[in-house]
C-alpha cells in the first residue's frame, strides 16, 4: 500500500494477496473510501469525494506517484485504491484539493502463488479470473493475470471485458526496487444504457429495472492500454522516487440514447446521440529527491518533485437523430439510422510542475509541512472550424498541513491547499458534449481530530472548497456559470472493539452553493447539480472465533440532491442494505474462500443524476456468488 514516508518514498505494495483472504471491510484503514478486488467501501469512491472527482480532477497516483489516466485501470493491474483525505493526506508531498485516489499494483512477490476466481450473479453475469505469481530469482519475480467477464448490468444492457496484465518486480538490495507493467483491457459489444430525459419539474415515473429501454445496435466498443515503470532507490543518503507511465483509451463509434420522460405506456420522444469515435493518450511520471536529517529531538524531510504529462485527446463530432416516439418504460427497437459525422476537435495539454516540499515532525508532538510548486500548464484546442484561442496559466500552488499530537491517542490535523484541475468534461445532455474547459484553480481547507482508544479510531473533521462552477445553460451549452463552495462535516470510525468484528462506518454532510452572475439573475438556482445533501455508511464483519465462517453487512444512505440547474426538481434520499457471508476452507493441498453477496437486498428504488435533468435508477438487488482458490 502506498504511503507517504518521512524519506518521500511511496513504500511498496504488499506481495501478491492470497485471494482467500479477501476482505473488505477487515483491510479498510477508515470509512472515508477503498476499493479491495472489486468491492467498494466507505463514504467516497474515485468519481465523489466532498462533492467533486478525483478523477475528473486528474488527482490520481499509482503507489504514490503521479499518473494522469485516461481510462479506468485493469483489474488484473491493480488490486485495489485507497481515498486520501484528512489524516490520510497529512504528510503526502502536495496534496490535492477534493482529495487524492491512490492505486496499488498487483506485486509479485517472493513466493510462487497461482489463485482463480469463479464468479456469477443473478442477472445472469460471470467472471473467470486467474492470477499467477512466480519468483525467478532471489530479486526478481513476475506476476501476470487474465479475466473474461460477460458483465451484466442494471439497465439490462451487457458486455463482454477482457483484462491482461504482467508485471516484473526486481529488489536488488534492501532500500532499492523496481516494478516493470502492462495491461490491455478490451470492452466488446457493450450495449449503452439510456439516459431519462425529465420534465423539468419532477424525477420520471418509476421504471421496471432490468428492461432494456436502448437500441442493440447502439454500442461501443472500448482498448485500453497501460503500461510503465516506477522504482525507488537511496543514492548517496537521498532518497529517490519515479515512475513514467502511459495511459491510452480508444473507443470506436459510440452511441448514447436519451428517452424523454414521460407517464408509463404515454409515448414519448427519443433521441440517439453518435459519435465517431474518441480517444485520449497520455505519458505522464513523476521524479522525487528527498533527505531526511535529524537535529536533537527534530525530524526534517526535505524534498524536490517534479511532475509533468503529456496529454493528446480526440472528441466531438456528434450527430443527434431522432428515434421516434415510443411508450414510454417499454423497449421498441428501430433500424439504425444513417450518419454522415463532421470534423472532430483536438486537444493537446503539456503541463509541467516542480515542487519543494518541507515536513518536520517532533516525536510525541506532531508534524508540521509546507509545500510550493510552480505549474507551467498549457492547453491548445483545435476544432474543425479552425484553432481555438490557446489556454495558458503559470500559478504558484502553495499547500500546508498540520498534525498535533495531544495524547498518544488524540491528534488535531488542519491543512490548507491550492490546486490546478481540469475541469469536468461537458456532459452527454451538453449541445457541446465532451469538450474540455481550460483548467481551473481550486482551494481546500479542512481541519480535524483523530482519536483512538480500545482497537477503534475515530476521525471527525470539516472541510471548505471552492471552485469555478461549470454547467449547463439555457441554451445547453457547458461553461462556467459562476463559483461553487462545498462545505461540509465529514467522519469515520472504524477498527476492531472485540475480537472477531471489525466496524467501519462513516458519513459526509455536504452544505454546497453556486454564487455568480448567473445566479443573481436567476438563469441558475443555488444549488449545484449532483451533490447529496449527505451520504451515510456503516458496515459490519462478525466472524465467531474459531470460525471458518464470517457474516457482513452494510447499510448506505444517500441524501437529497439536486437534479437541474434551476433547483425545481428535487431528488430523493434513498437506503440500501447489502449482506453477505464467507466461508473458508480447503481443497486437498488449496485453500478457498466461497462469498456470497446480496447487494440492494430490499430492492430500494432511486434516482442518480446524470446531468442536468438527466436521471439513471439505482441499481436492483443482485444475488452474487464467488469462489476464490489459492492453489
Amino acid at each position: 500500500m502506498a504511503a507517504a514516508s518521512l524519506v518521500g518514498l511511496p513504500v511498496s505494495s504488499p506481495a501478491l494477496a492470497q485471494r482467500s483472504d479477501d476482505n473488505a471491510i477487515a483491510d479498510a484503514e477508515d470509512a472515508f473510501g477503498s476499493n479491495d478486488d472489486g468491492e467498494v467501501l466507505g463514504v467516497y469512491n474515485p468519481n465523489s469525494v466532498r462533492g467533486f472527482s478525483p478523477i475528473d480532477a486528474g488527482n490520481v497516483r499509482l503507489e504514490g506517484l503521479y499518473f494522469d489516466r485516461q481510462g479506468e485501470f485493469s483489474t488484473r493491474l491493480v488490486e485495489g485504491n485507497r481515498i486520501r483525505v484528512g489524516p490520510s493526506a497529512i504528510g503526502y508531498a502536495f496534496p490535492a484539493p477534493s482529495g487524492v485516489v491512490d492505486y496499488r499494483l498487483r506485486t509479485p512477490g517472493d513466493e510462487p502463488a497461482l489463485s482463480g476466481v469463479f464468479q456469477a450473479n443473478s442477472w445472469g453475469g460471470a467472471l473467470v479470473e486467474i492470477d499467477a505469481a512466480l519468483p525467478v530469482s532471489g530479486t526478481l519475480s513476475i506476476g501476470a493475470g487474465a479475466s473474461f467477464s460477460r458483465s451484466e448490468y442494471p439497465s439490462g444492457n451487457n458486455a463482454d471485458i477482457t483484462n491482461i496484465a504482467a508485471i516484473l518486480h526486481w529488489r536488488p538490495a534492501p532500500a532499492t526496487d523496481a516494478k516493470l507493467f502492462a495491461s490491455r483491457t478490451r470492452i466488446a459489444d457493450e450495449d449503452i444504457y439510456p439516459i431519462i430525459l425529465g420534465n423539468g419539474l419532477e424525477t420520471p415515473a418509476r421504471l421496471v429495472r432490468r428492461r432494456f429501454l436502448g437500441q442493440p445496435w447502439a454500442d461501443v466498443e472500448t482498448g485500453r492500454l497501460t503500461f510503465g515503470a516506477l522504482g525507488r532507490t537511496s543514492i548517496a543518503g537521498f532518497a529517490v522516487r519515479a515512475g513514467l507511465f502511459r495511459s491510452d483509451n480508444e473507443v470506436r463509434e459510440g452511441h448514447s440514447v436519451f428517452l424523454h420522460a414521460a407517464s408509463l405506456g404515454t409515448p414519448a420522444d427519443r433521441l440517439v446521440s453518435a459519435y465517431p469515435g474518441r480517444s485520449g493518450a497520455s505519458t505522464s511520471g513523476e521524479l522525487g529527491i528527498a533527505r531526511a536529517f535529524r537535529t536533537g529531538s527534530f525530524e526534517h524531510r526535505l524534498q524536490l518533485v517534479g511532475r509533468g504529462r503529456a496529454q493528446d485527446r480526440r472528441y466531438g463530432g456528434s450527430i443527434r437523430r431522432s428515434l421516434g416516439a415510443a411508450p414510454f418504460g417499454e423497449a421498441d427497437y428501430v433500424v439504425r439510422p444513417d450518419f454522415a459525422f463532421p470534423g472532430q476537435s483536438n486537444d493537446r495539454v503539456r503541463q509541467w510542475a516542480v515542487g519543494l516540499d518541507y515536513l518536520l515532525r517532533v516525536n510525541l508532538v506532531g508534524q508540521f509541512s509546507i509545500g510550493a510548486q510552480k505549474v507551467d500548464y498549457r492547453k491548445r484546442v483545435s476544432t474543425p472550424d479552425g484553432p481555438a484561442p490557446e489556454s495558458r496559466d503559470k500559478p504558484w500552488l502553495i499547500n500546508a498541513t498540520a498534525m498535533i499530537d495531544l495524547t498518544p491517542g488524540v491528534s488535531l490535523y488542519a491543512s490548507f491547499t491550492r490546486g490546478l484541475e481540469e475541469s469536468d468534461v461537458a456532459p452527454e445532455t451538453a449541445a457541446n458534449r465532451d469538450e474540455a474547459p481550460p483548467a481551473i484553480r481550486t482551494r481546500q481547507v479542512d481541519a480535524g481530530v483523530k482519536l483512538g482508544a480500545g482497537g477503534m479510531t475515530l476521525i471527525a473533521g470539516v472541510f471548505d472548497i471552492r471552485r469555478p462552477y461549470y454547467g449547463v445553460d439555457g441554451s445547453h451549452v457547458f461553461r462556467q456559470l459562476g463559483a461553487v463552495r462545498h462545505a461540509g462535516i465529514e467522519a469515520s470510525l472504524s477498527g476492531s472493539p472485540m475480537p472477531g468484528l471489525t466496524v467501519v462506518a462513516g458519513g459526509s454532510l455536504v452544505r454546497a452553493g453556486v454564487s455568480g452572475d448567473e445566479v443573481a439573475s436567476g438563469a441558475i438556482g443555488r444549488k449545484p447539480i449532483d451533490v447529496p445533501s449527505r451520504k451515510l455508511v456503516a458496515s459490519l464483519d462478525w466472524r465467531p472465533p474459531s470460525s471458518a465462517t464470517s457474516l457482513d453487512a452494510t447499510v448506505e444512505h444517500v441524501g437529497r440532491n439536486m437534479a437541474d440547474a434551476l433547483n425545481r426538481v428535487p431528488v430523493a434520499s434513498y437506503t440500501t442494505l447489502n449482506i453477505g457471508l464467507r466461508h473458508r476452507f480447503g481443497i486437498g493441498r488449496s485453500t478457498a474462500l466461497f462469498r456470497l453477496q446480496a447487494t440492494n437486498l430490499f430492492n430500494a428504488y432511486g434516482w442518480e443524476v446524470a446531468g442536468d435533468n438527466a436521471f439513471v435508477y439505482v441499481q436492483p438487488r443482485q444475488l452474487t456468488a464467488r469462489l476464490s482458490i489459492d492453489y
